[in-house]
């Protein structure tokens, strides 16, 4: 049997299984035929061992699929349910919480962050310019992933807090504190630079603002009131035998992956990232990995349980009566700012339209990992595609899906 027979066999059974639960509506079998023929196409050529996908409008999910594997090694097929790290889609979770706080007046964007936070923190190089909290949200807060960033992705949950990984980091003294490394040379505000570190600060002003660990205020501030029941930051609160194992296609020996915190991590292993060795070709698994830094890309969810929460955004920030941001913060993060390409709310961006209108989401990209998330607030409509491969073959693919399952 070939890697296309057993795609199609995966995709069968995960589709006769959603059948019988009624859990989604269906698109025509026309365009359904064309949404699956674009996925096996697009899986085949970059390697991605599988993929879960759905599309919903104002009436509800009006396409949902699986393909594929969610581990080689057993067959045990891809399914909606199947849970894994998203990547840097989590950055819109950690946004949510910190503009809930905001709502309640707790929080102002455009105050210094140290008013926030049990510390002062400011860049070493300039140290009489304040960092804001919108700054840590449009990369613009002089922050950077030093190599200590990546040097700590590991295998299962991190052993450092949240607070302590802040401290190690930005503090001077700490054990992972690099002045040249962690901050930019440029003042706070005056240019932009993709920065992952400055979500852990983030998530620490949620922390102390709040008074409750992060976790817990995201499980009943945002998971609970969408009955994202699946959902977790930490591997040890999921069912991790509905985790997918994450896989890194080698492409020759001498390749390396793409680069997190300046150095190319390669596969995560027990004994760490692999950025510093040679891989033989072929797909390689990962361990199931965290980071203390977990607040910009390790929340763990499905498709089932993503779809909620994009549907929330889409409808102005509720769901079936549920709210968890006002319609006016919605409206403030999906506002574009700046000029090129790609333009950026509050976390959210949109790099292109369809039918004239922008589509906001956010990608994650992580060893063995890509994401992607789409919103059309006017038409109340998104999509989601999780695939436990390293290409970029969710941001080929969502368009097309987007397109074809909407009828744009």
């Amino acid at each position: 049997m070939n890697r296309r027979q057993l795609l199609q066999g995966a995709t069968a059974a995960i589709a006769l299984a959603t059948l019988a639960r009624g859990a989604f509506a269906s698109v025509a079998s026309a365009r359904q035929a064309k949404i699956d023929a674009r996925f096996h196409e697009v899986m085949d050529r970059l390697h991605v061992p599988g993929a879960a996908a759905a599309v919903f409008d104002e009436t509800g999910v009006v396409f949902a699929s699986a393909y594929g594997f969610a581990d080689v090694a057993t067959r045990r097929p891809m399914s909606l349910d199947s849970l894994q790290n998203i990547g840097s889609i989590s950055k819109t979770f950690t946004a949510t919480a910190v503009m809930q706080l905001a709502e309640r007046g707790l929080v102002d964007l455009d105050n210094d962050v140290s008013e926030y936070l049990p510390f002062e923190l400011r860049n070493p190089r300039h140290p009489n310019t304040a960092i804001t909290a919108r700054q840590l949200f449009d990369h613009s807060s002089s922050l950077r992933d030093g190599d200590a960033y990546a040097r700590n992705y590991a295998c299962g949950d991190p052993r450092l807090g949240l607070a302590a990984w802040v401290r190690a980091f930005f503090l001077p003294g700490g054990a992972h504190y690099d002045e040249a490394r962690n901050f930019e040379d440029w003042p706070p505000g005056s240019r932009t630079e993709y920065c992952n570190v400055s979500w852990s600060v983030a998530a620490l002003i949620v922390e102390h603002v709040s008074g409750i660990p992060f976790e817990r205020y995201c499980d009943r501030n945002i998971f609970a009131h969408l009955g994202m029941h699946s959902t977790a930051w930490m591997l040890a609160d999921i069912d991790q035998d509905r985790h997918v194992t994450p896989y890194s296609w080698v492409q020759e020996a001498s390749s390396r992956s793409k680069s997190w915190g300046g150095i190319p991590l390669g596969v995560i292993t027990p004994d760490g990232p692999t950025h510093d060795r040679e891989l033989a070709p072929g797909l390689h698994e990962n361990c199931l990995y965290n980071h203390p830094n977990y607040p910009d890309g390790f929340l763990r969810t499905s498709v089932s349980d993503l779809v909620p929460y994009l549907r929330a955004y889409a409808n102005g920030g509720s769901l079936s009566g549920r709210r968890i941001l006002q319609r006016e913060t919605v409206a403030e993060m999906l506002t574009p700012s700046g000029d090129g390409d790609t333009r950026y709310g509050i976390c959210w961006r949109t790099s292109y339209s369809l039918a004239g209108e922008p589509v906001w989401g956010h990608s994650g990209s992580d060893p063995g990992i890509r994401t992607q998330a789409a919103i059309l607030p006017g038409r109340n409509a998104g999509g989601a595609i999780i695939t436990n491969g390293d290409s970029d073959a969710p941001q080929e693919l969502m368009q097309d899906m987007l397109r074809l399952a909407l009828e744009i």
